[in-house]
């Protein structure tokens, strides 16, 4: 299993510790998918870096709720150290070890949160590990969009997850294009039997706000939205929530620099009785 494979079983291991009631370690290793030993280990290795595991008489686990609450923000070094080490495999050491020890369940600013715990988030997650450690590709099916649900397959080679788990990055191989699947939207994940073999083309640059590499071209967006088209462009593009700015309550200011506008128009036509265009934005958008 990949160091990342690992450490997303540790905090979804946190997550669930957690919640109320306390759980039994059948329990446990039948929600992280193994054995009853490897809870232990993992128990164990949480001990080790600070955290206080409580068992009640019926033998059932939890995490003191009390702990975790006067250093649970990272440091600069420490969550560049995480983002490295969800993209890559290595050892854990010391500065892991403290950046398990100050994760928290009380802000999406953080890794533990709801889509780790959510079961079908997860089965998507490690599908895509699995994929990609073992170099395959991977057919993706029921890719919802805001408009319809799309139920054509879509055969792909990841490459990546992002550092939260929201984004894939991978290789559309029908338009030979890299681009960024929102997991969230993901029905189901078919691991083929096929080799990735474009692995020379896999480019995972950081993205625009709606999951498109940059290019030779960027283009200015500013618009003013809704509170109802603010929260679907937010539900469909998570990537835009830190850039929309509240006016008044019910309108938003949303300002960036876009690699395509096609995602984008498309947005917009379904809801041009929601969103005004403003000044300074690229005259190709509307």
């Amino acid at each position: 299993m990949s160091n990342q494979n690992k450490l997303y079983r540790l905090l979804r291991l946190i997550a669930l510790l957690k919640q109320e009631p306390p759980k039994s370690i059948n329990y446990i290793a039948e929600f992280l998918e193994c054995s009853s030993r490897t809870v232990y280990r993992y128990l164990e290795l949480l001990e080790s870096v600070g955290f206080i595991i409580k068992v009640n008489r019926f033998k059932k686990y939890s995490i003191q709720d009390t702990q975790l609450l006067s250093n649970s923000h990272l440091n600069k070094e420490e969550f560049d150290f995480l983002k490295k080490l969800l993209q890559t495999s290595g050892r854990f050491n010391k500065i892991s070890k403290s950046i398990l020890h100050k994760l928290s369940l009380n802000t999406d600013k953080q890794l533990i949160n709801n889509d780790i715990y959510d079961a079908n988030h997860s089965i998507t997650i490690n599908q895509i590990n699995e994929a990609i450690e073992n170099n395959k590709q991977i057919v993706i099916k029921e890719y919802e969009t805001i408009n319809s649900q799309n139920n054509s397959y879509t055969l792909i080679e990841p490459i990546k997850l992002t550092e939260n788990y929201r984004l894939l990055c991978a290789f559309e191989i029908g338009n030979q294009k890299n681009t960024f699947f929102n997991l969230k939207k993901i029905g189901n994940i078919i691991i083929t039997e096929q080799e990735q073999k474009y692995k020379s083309l896999h480019e995972c640059s950081t993205p625009d706000a709606f999951g498109v590499v940059k290019k030779s071209e960027s283009f200015e967006v500013n618009l003013q939205l809704n509170l109802k088209a603010k929260s679907l462009l937010v539900q469909e593009y998570p990537l835009t929530k830190p850039l929309l700015k509240n006016i008044d309550g019910n309108n938003f200011l949303f300002s960036t620099t876009v690699y395509s506008l096609k995602p984008l128009k498309q947005f917009y036509n379904n809801l041009k009785n929601d969103i005004k265009i403003l000044e300074n934005t690229s005259h190709e958008f509307d």
